[in-house]
């Protein structure tokens, strides 16, 4: 029988074969510049448009063949994958092992992409020394996987059979309380990179509950939610 977890890595893996494996998509240099929205200049002084994967000008962009081709990813090798399980002192979770071993080293997946193994284990030591009070007990489990921008990041417990899925959103978080700024997802990699695929994951976000009080993750609708507001 065929798991959730090989369907999803199937999947993904199409994705990535498809090359339109991130989220954030570059358009050609000088076409769609016109109104408002994100751009970046190229070497000669041109504007690119940038497109974030949902939007209704990443839509159009898209089913116009607007964007620039994303680059092929390398795979990590197995020496760097066997050093990162070294320092952990266990295994990756093996769809985000597979996925570094046959799709590439970090480059895809939500956001700004995968980070690449480098990356992670140079983070996952620093927290080790700088993360004291009630995240140090976390230090040694939680895998940055992930950056979204402004600070924000998704971690996997490596600890965790099931993989389960952390974030940090620092910007809401009160200076006198910033512990709460680490918060569970409630949700395995698996379900995590399948919400990627289907197109109904969003970025991480602190959220205050107005009954109680409470510092948690936001849900999908509270998200949409204050998204709206900051709309208005």
């Amino acid at each position: 029988m065929i798991s959730e977890e090989d369907l999803v890595f199937e999947d993904v893996r199409a994705r990535v074969e498809s090359g339109d494996y991130l989220d954030e998509r570059v358009g050609f240099p000088g076409v769609d510049t016109e109104g408002g929205g994100t751009f970046r200049h190229t070497r000669d002084g041109r504007l690119q448009r940038l497109y974030w994967r949902g939007s209704p000008e990443y839509l159009a962009a898209h089913a116009a063949g607007q964007f620039e081709p994303l680059p092929p990813l390398t795979p990590a090798s197995e020496d760097e994958v066997n050093e990162c399980e070294a320092s952990l002192g266990r295994p990756l979770p093996s769809l985000l092992r597979r996925s570094y071993l046959r799709l590439g080293d970090g480059g895809f997946g939500p956001a700004y992409g995968l980070i690449p193994l480098e990356g992670i284990l140079s983070r996952y030591r620093g927290q080790q020394q700088h993360w004291t009070g009630p995240w140090e007990a976390r230090a040694g489990s939680l895998l940055p996987i992930c950056d979204w921008g402004c600070g924000i990041t998704s971690y996997v417990d490596v600890a965790d059979p099931a993989a389960g899925m952390w974030a940090i959103d620092p910007n809401p978080a009160p200076a006198d309380d910033f512990h709460v700024a680490l918060f569970p997802q409630h949700m395995s990699l698996a379900t995590w990179m399948r919400s990627w695929l289907e197109g109904t994951l969003l970025q991480p976000w602190l959220f205050q509950d107005q009954d109680t009080g409470e510092w948690r993750g936001a849900t999908n609708a509270e998200i949409a939610a204050a998204m709206d507001q900051d709309l208005e």
